[in-house]
């Protein structure tokens, strides 16, 4: 047996040792981690609501029968901004974001931590109003999907350290990162979203 096979085997069994767990990893008669998370509140315009829930849900399915550990709260701010403009001045092409800010409340320990989630997806404006509003509804659908991706791979990293070393960040750099003078905070469905100019 080679000497690098000696080295990985004695580096999987001195693994446990240091504190170290797969994200995934479960306790004895318990679901994974990711699934004991709750999604309590999301704030939101309505149309976007059930539309986060969905794509939450799909990443983190709750464990059926019993009350979740973990407690999500989601805030959400929506941003359109022009991608392409043709001379005439008419916009062809919009950047929709979508921000989150979470926190997530320990229900045993009362223990909290905050984060910030981000998503950015693009649709075309065409002639036809219905394929404009089909582009657009898809744009939010998948926005929201990469949202829910990012704050489930941010848990994960977060779950797999010790409570005590999970950090939080600070409220002036949340504040910051979920800035509401630059985010469209309840675009109205059915139409074109205007862009922000930026001394608005």
């Amino acid at each position: 047996m080679s000497w690098r096979i000696l080295a990985a085997c004695a580096f999987f069994v001195l693994l446990p040792a240091c504190g170290f767990q797969p994200i995934y990893a479960t306790q004895e008669g318990s679901a994974p981690v990711i699934r004991q998370v709750e999604v309590v509140s999301i704030a939101a315009p309505e149309s976007l609501v059930s539309t986060l829930t969905d794509a939450l849900n799909a990443r983190m399915p709750p464990q059926r029968g019993v009350e979740q550990r973990y407690a999500l709260y989601l805030q959400t701010r929506e941003r359109a901004e022009r991608l392409a403009v043709q001379i005439d001045a008419t916009v062809t092409r919009y950047n929709y974001r979508l921000i989150g800010r979470y926190t997530v409340l320990d229900r045993e320990t009362g223990e909290r931590f905050r984060g910030v989630a981000r998503a950015v997806t693009s649709y075309n404006i065409v002639s036809s109003q219905y394929s404009t509003l089909f582009a657009e509804r898809k744009a939010v659908e998948k926005a929201a999907q990469q949202l829910s991706e990012e704050i489930e791979r941010d848990l994960l990293i977060r779950f797999a350290e010790p409570p005590e070393n999970r950090s939080d960040l600070d409220p002036e750099q949340l504040d910051a990162e979920f800035d509401d003078s630059v985010i469209l905070v309840d675009p109205r469905r059915g139409e074109v979203i205007k862009p922000l100019d930026d001394d608005q």
